[in-house]
């Protein structure tokens, strides 16, 4: 405990017992996250070592169903892909909130970091922009709600926290199941901002509320990219049940024609008002010595 206190107090931004209360808060959710890392980590060689549920739950004190409902999806591994690659605008996100820690002279870049480097590039980027949100708002909503040391004395490179670490294999988990087996898992901005905004306890989603954004307004904006199960080979099935003709719908959202969701169709696709409106704020966003993505 005493160890807990030292850290909180060279982390705390003065000696006012409220910025103490909220330093030993941050450390306990950093330790907490750790320990649920490590914890799924052995889980999971306990699992590849053939060991069943039953035994695990009775290591943990628990029944084999409360194990395997807690664990089995943590632990699961991913299913074998062709590839898992980083699109070139998630590596400018990364890059860009590794490089606002060390501008905090932070030891760890947490999802509030992550959140700000989505605005580098990409469809995060003009998804956070068309509701409002912009670096320098989120730098003064993480420095007003997180214990950011003074006078740090640490010297080097940043690593990526626990929780910002969770995030991003979150984000892969999700772009693997909404894509085809039989093609590379890419993992972009949009699966990484739906992660990180979605979690109640995330850094991140606390400046969001802080910012005032509404959560439901960024899943509306991000819908075509994170929410369309495919088929194993990445394209719904056109087959309905016989004599009962299907619903047009789009190609990318899923969503079937309305009188407010009117579709326009091309060779073999459909898209819809919304999806044309989220590609023609994407295409507006300047271009800084790439093409457009």
């Amino acid at each position: 405990m005493d160890q807990l206190i030292e850290a909180a107090h060279a982390r705390a931004a003065s000696d006012d017992p409220f910025d103490l209360l909220d330093a030993v808060l941050a450390l306990t959710r950093d330790v907490s996250g750790r320990a649920d890392a490590a914890v799924d980590q052995v889980v999971r060689q306990a699992r590849d070592a053939g060991y069943s549920w039953t035994v695990i739950g009775e290591r943990l004190g628990v029944s084999r169903q409360a194990a395997r409902q807690r664990y089995a999806d943590r632990v699961a591994q991913t299913p074998a892909t062709v590839g898992l690659i980083r699109g070139r605008d998630l590596e400018a996100g990364l890059a860009a909130a590794m490089a606002a820690a060390e501008a905090d002279h932070l030891t760890e870049a947490g999802t509030e970091h992550i959140l700000l480097g989505l605005l580098t590039d990409g469809v995060a980027a003009a998804t956070l922009e068309q509701l409002g949100v912009s670096r320098d708002k989120i730098r003064e909503a993480s420095h007003r709600l997180f214990p950011y040391p003074a006078d740090p004395a640490h010297e080097g490179p940043p690593v990526f926290s626990a929780e910002a670490q969770a995030a991003l294999a979150g984000a892969e988990q999700l772009a693997t199941e909404r894509t085809p087996t039989c093609a590379p898992v890419a993992v972009t901005t949009p699966q990484l901002l739906a992660v990180i905004a979605t979690n109640p306890g995330s850094r991140a989603r606390r400046v969001l509320n802080d910012l005032g954004v509404d959560v439901a307004d960024i899943k509306r904006l991000l819908h075509c990219y994170i929410n369309v199960p495919r088929t194993p080979f990445g394209r719904r099935s056109r087959r309905g049940r016989p004599g009962k003709k299907q619903p047009d719908r789009c190609s990318f959202c899923g969503h079937p024609s309305s009188e407010d969701r009117r579709l326009v169709a091309g060779p073999d696709v459909w898209i819809c008002s919304e999806c044309v409106a989220l590609c023609g704020a994407v295409l507006a966003q300047p271009v800084e010595g790439t093409r457009a993505r």
